[in-house]
């Protein structure tokens, strides 16, 4: 975290201008990662073959179709129907296409966000990872991964730890592995325990139904999707045209490089805090966001935004609006200020803190956002009594505040709920 820079409002004067976040975030190198031994996928690859044999002898799965150059991936992820949020994720590494280990390491794009290993390991998928409070969204199941393609379930796994911080984990992964029609098979791996669809394998799915749940078992070092295609013969397919691959683009909707996006605007009653990892002493733990809605006047407001593909040079103009509209607060914010290593992360996040003035007016104001010519505004309270500070939390629940880790994504209770 950083220093805390901290500003009173005082009246109905606007603060001064406030560039230096109070604390934030950055997704480091290392952070959403993974690398499955070569043993598992050498297992894993064997048991699909077998079962894919045994489907198309029972007579349950058609011939192998001609493997097709079409764009027929859609986005494999999907939050639950009360999100309420911009979005949910970032997108932290691509296909390797460079030589192994200690080789270059070289994206679709010919960058470097991407990496291979000593044991051998060269990244074979993409890793879509939650943000930005990846456990507690994790534990929530704020967001399944759905099959990004039709076909037939060809393998699957489910039971195993699913809260491991380190890629050198040797546990197994909790997946499904689907032979879509087009002839490919998609991997998704690191799913949530006990989410893995009921669905048998041989079963069929459709573009867009339940898989499971982000999770991060296996050899994982936090919550993320690692979406992996191969061919009939098992070779990695990158399903992302660039200077470095030559393959066609497979998504019907097209995934740029980078995508500037503010993922969440929120209000928190303390400075939210993540967690490193989500199990520490032998007990899950989550990150705290201590979101807050609703607040009195005279209360701390503390403020976050949390970004995907933030590049310094980008400037960011912040708000904070009373109900009649009037400035409250504002400043502008680019990523340069941080001196952060890098020039580019593809996630981060930074909050703010104010103190609301003791005649600060009641109602619905606004903290608001422009970022890369788009308008992001996320509103909250200011109530004068406890009555009314009551009624309005009811009524203004921020997206997770009480969900808990049982909840249902699929029509299922997960294990161990009641």
């Amino acid at each position: 975290m950083k220093i805390a820079l901290l500003l009173a409002c005082i009246g109905f004067s606007a603060c001064a201008i406030a560039q230096v976040p109070a604390g934030g975030y950055v997704v480091a190198d290392g952070d959403f990662a993974d690398a499955q031994s070569a043993q598992w996928q050498r297992g894993e690859q064997r048991q699909a073959t077998e079962n894919i044999a045994a489907l198309r002898q029972q007579h349950f799965l058609a011939m192998p179709k001609a493997q097709a150059a079409v764009a027929d991936l859609a986005w494999p992820l999907q939050p639950v129907p009360d999100f309420d949020q911009f979005d949910y994720h970032g997108t932290k590494y691509f296909v390797d296409h460079g030589p192994p280990y200690p080789g270059i390491v070289e994206d679709y794009t010919c960058g470097t966000r991407t990496y291979n290993l000593a044991n051998g390991y060269s990244h074979a998928g993409t890793d879509y990872y939650l943000w930005p409070f990846a456990w507690l969204m994790m534990d929530q199941g704020q967001v399944r991964i759905v099959a990004a393609a039709s076909g037939v379930i060809a393998d699957k796994d489910d039971g195993n730890f699913d809260r491991d911080c380190d890629i050198a984990s040797t546990t197994n992964p909790n997946f499904v592995r689907v032979l879509q029609d087009d002839g490919y098979s998609a991997i998704y791996l690191h799913m949530r325990e006990g989410s893995v669809t009921a669905l048998p394998i041989g079963s069929r799915v459709a573009t867009g139904d339940y898989l499971g749940l982000v999770g991060s078992s296996g050899s994982s070092s936090g919550p993320h999707l690692h979406f992996e295609l191969r061919d009939a013969n098992g070779a990695v397919v990158d399903p992302r045209h660039g200077q470095c691959n030559a393959g066609p683009d497979r998504w019907i909707v097209f995934q740029a490089y980078e995508d500037p996006h503010i993922d969440t605007l929120s209000t928190h009653s303390a400075e939210p805090d993540q967690s490193v990892c989500g199990y520490v002493g032998g007990k899950n733990v989550d990150d705290t966001p201590n979101y807050k809605s609703v607040f009195a006047p005279g209360d701390t407001l503390w403020v976050l935004a949390s970004y995907r593909d933030q590049r310094n040079g980008e400037v960011t103009n912040f708000s904070i609006l009373r109900p009649d509209g009037s400035v409250f607060a504002q400043w502008d914010f680019d990523l340069a200020s941080e001196n952060e290593p890098l020039p580019f992360y593809s996630g981060t996040a930074w909050d703010w803190k104010y103190t609301l003035p003791a005649d600060a007016p009641v109602g619905d104001w606004q903290f608001k956002a422009v970022f890369v010519g788009l308008t992001y505004a996320r509103a909250f309270t200011v109530a004068a009594s406890a009555v009314d500070l009551g009624a309005a939390s009811a009524a203004r629940v921020q997206v997770g505040a009480n969900a808990t880790r049982c909840r249902s994504a699929d029509g299922r209770t997960p294990p161990g709920c009641p």
